[in-house]
């Protein structure tokens, strides 16, 4: 059950039909079902189809980084569809931890404001190029939904943890939109606006987003780090 107070709002048959309609609706848009809905692995010959895409993974390794409040459930999805021993390592970041995945380390870190957990993950995620010296033929699949910008903070040169949770503060009670505050947070960051893409190039970049901004820009959702 979805709805948890469902019993007390079901006083009549058709507040069941409405709360049957909008508990199917959600359902559709959970992450779980998202993923599994999209992806598609032969585990044989290694290939990954995404949404009729195929990417064939047998050439090189295979990687996963990514930040967001769904990131956890979308780590656990991506394991039940490509098995964990085909992953060589992951980390995300996470609001929670208490996801069962057997491969992808989920790093529980701040959210609204960013804290010291949140850049230790990150960088963990940016230690596995030289740790494994990641190259052309490998693979990074990134799993990036809405939050991602505070759950994966790397501040700029020169600028301090300290000096971003202030930023964020005073931009959540400013009254500005997530577009104008994820446009700023761009440049306060080494890994926003296509950094962290741009830091594991050449090996291909695969993203998997889910979104809640409205319009699905994806340079907004986490402030767009590939």
């Amino acid at each position: 059950m979805i709805i948890k107070n469902r019993a007390e709002l079901a006083t009549t048959e058709l507040r069941k039909k409405a709360l049957d309609i909008i508990e199917a609706g959600i359902e559709l848009v959970l992450p779980t079902n998202i993923i599994k809905n999209a992806l598609y692995y032969d585990t044989k010959n290694r290939v990954l189809t995404i949404n009729n895409t195929a990417y064939n993974l047998s050439r090189g390794r295979l990687f996963v980084i990514g930040g967001g409040k769904a990131s956890g459930l979308m780590a656990e999805a991506l394991e039940s569809i490509i098995p964990p021993e085909d992953i060589t390592a992951g980390i995300v970041n996470c609001k929670d931890s208490d996801y069962k995945t057997g491969k992808i380390k989920v790093v529980t870190a701040g959210h609204p404001i960013p804290d010291h957990r949140g850049v230790g993950g990150v960088k963990e995620m940016l230690s596995l190029w030289d740790k494994y010296s990641i190259g052309r033929d490998d693979t990074i699949i990134c799993l990036i939904s809405g939050g991602g910008s505070a759950l994966m903070p790397y501040p700029a040169t020169g600028i301090k943890l300290e000096d971003i949770q202030k930023f964020t503060e005073l931009l959540l009670a400013s009254g500005a939109d997530i577009s104008e505050i994820n446009t700023v947070r761009k440049h306060l960051s080494r890994i926003k606006g296509g950094q962290l893409g741009l830091y594991f190039s050449p090996s291909t970049i695969i993203s998997l987003i889910l979104s809640e901004v409205i319009g699905n820009d994806l340079s907004v959702i986490a402030s767009g780090p590939t």
